[in-house]
């Protein structure tokens, strides 16, 4: 009778040895790929909303609304990829991690933009407590931070439309990745270019002193919101080099 159990319990732990060597084999979910698509498109969207600003502040106010909409969008597409993995049990722990780690960057590029949108309002208040000619522009430096964050976001949904069939489409997302990264080696140098401005420039009135501290946060979210872009794209590479998702 124990030489029967020992012979069930033998052949039931090489059964699942055999499943778990199986599952290396296993087809993937593909529902990931809509969500990464749709994912991206939001922040091709959302970067998109900012080059849209044009020159003053007449859009900032609708702007802000759609983009707090759009946030939350996202917010619920990265949960239903974390869902998604939660009961995936074709993927390994690093495959996942990986899988996570670009959803949650690429949501940070909505984030960015969403969060300088909200930071561009309090400077338009701030403005407008100073001279009364600066109260309807928009700041140089966003147009300037903008196209540069719209074209990376379109170099992302352009990639991630190759994660379905990477031996096809390998040199596109070689290609993505590659702009992507020159795209935030110029936002470094716009970036140096408006801090050297901001904290060297002579302020002619006190009150602009908040203004500019506003307008230095803008800064910072913008080239942070590029460093998600290459973040973005460096995971993009990580699933080139291992083959696809």
């Amino acid at each position: 009778m124990k030489t029967v159990k020992k012979e069930r319990k033998g052949r039931a732990v090489n059964g699942n040895s055999v499943l778990q060597r199986m599952s290396a084999f296993l087809p993937h979910e593909k529902k990931f790929f809509v969500l990464f698509e749709d994912l991206a498109g939001k922040a091709v969207e959302a970067a998109g909303l900012l080059v849209g600003l044009g020159t003053n502040y007449s859009k900032v106010s609708q702007t802000s609304e759609r983009l707090e909409r759009l946030e939350d969008e996202a917010d619920s597409v990265v949960h239903q990829i974390l869902q998604g993995l939660f009961y995936d049990h074709t993927r390994v722990t690093e495959e996942k991690g990986d899988i996570r780690y670009f959803a949650h960057n690429l949501d940070n590029v909505i984030d960015g933009v969403t969060k300088a949108m909200s930071r561009l309002t309090f400077a338009h208040l701030q403005s407008q407590a100073g001279e009364s000619g600066k109260s309807g522009e928009l700041p140089k430096l966003v147009s300037e931070f903008s196209p540069i964050i719209l074209e990376a976001s379109q170099e992302i949904k352009t990639a991630v439309g190759c994660l379905r069939d990477l031996k096809c489409e390998g040199a596109t997302l070689e290609r993505c990745y590659i702009r992507i990264n020159e795209l935030e080696n110029e936002a470094d140098k716009t970036n140096r270019k408006w801090l050297r401005i901001l904290m060297t420039a002579p302020v002619a009135d006190p009150n602009e002193v908040l203004e500019r501290m506003v307008l230095k946060e803008i800064v910072d979210i913008l080239e942070d919101t590029m460093d998600q872009c290459e973040d973005v794209a460096n995971i993009l590479e990580t699933f080139r080099l291992k083959g696809g998702i």
